[in-house]
């Protein structure tokens, strides 16, 4: 019928665009991986690290650990959050802007994959390296059929870059640093709505936060929305 062939053409038409919208990120990605991404600015923060000694006294000390992903991450998101507004997506059906982003996702992943076939990282860089990923592929980690795969990627990138990490020291930072990670993602998630608003990972952190907001504030009289994905109270 007309409408079955306008649906068709729609299909077709926004998986090319979608193919190449994963290519130009993709480009620029591996752009910013191979021009040391970590030159651009970076914000860490010190860690207090509380162990016990051989005496049995509590001995504490200090570590520094990132607490924001690199600049060229932020220049990412931003690029695909404006342009998925530009094309309107607000008006797509429910299911072709995830399609996008978890094509996107592996791309991404693939991209990390090849960088890592000829990168020398030191710790500190592997540190920074590891909140970027997580974060870039939290924030586009939507619900697809290929979910469990790509997810057996990610973790393999991840402990890639875990390798270039003490054994001993990534079991102090690692509570640390994925803390930081949450608190990243309940900060800026609002910033890429277009990317964020669609992200299972993002919507279950940004949930859990505002519940436990909402139980803190006992004089809030509004209820608390389950589904945080803008603007949350």
């Amino acid at each position: 019928s007309h409408y079955q062939c306008i649906a068709a053409a729609k299909s077709a038409l926004l998986q090319r665009y979608g193919e190449w919208l994963s290519g130009v990120i993709v480009q620029q990605l591996e752009s910013f991986l191979n021009s040391e991404a970590l030159n651009y600015a970076v914000t860490w923060e010190e860690a207090v690290i509380k162990e016990e000694s051989e005496e049995g006294t509590t001995v504490e000390s200090k570590v520094s650990l990132p607490i924001c992903c690199s600049s060229y991450i932020t220049t990412l998101l931003h690029s695909l959050s404006s342009e998925l507004y530009r094309v309107g997506c607000h008006g797509f059906e429910d299911n072709e802007v995830p399609v996008m982003l978890g094509c996107l996702n592996e791309r991404i992943v693939e991209s990390y994959g090849t960088w890592l076939d000829n990168a020398e990282l030191t710790q500190n860089m592997a540190l920074q390296y590891w909140l970027d990923f997580k974060y870039i592929t939290a924030m586009c980690n939507v619900a697809t059929a290929v979910n469990t795969e790509r997810n057996k990627k990610i973790t393999n990138v991840i402990r890639r870059i875990e390798t270039n990490i003490d054994p001993f020291d990534w079991d102090v930072f690692q509570p640390h640093l994925a803390a930081n990670l949450h608190g990243l993602i309940r900060r800026t998630y609002n910033l890429f709505g277009a990317v964020s608003v669609y992200s299972t990972t993002v919507q279950a952190i940004a949930t859990t936060a505002s519940r436990a907001a909402f139980q803190q504030n006992t004089h809030n009289i509004l209820l608390g929305n389950e589904m945080v994905s803008r603007f949350p109270l």
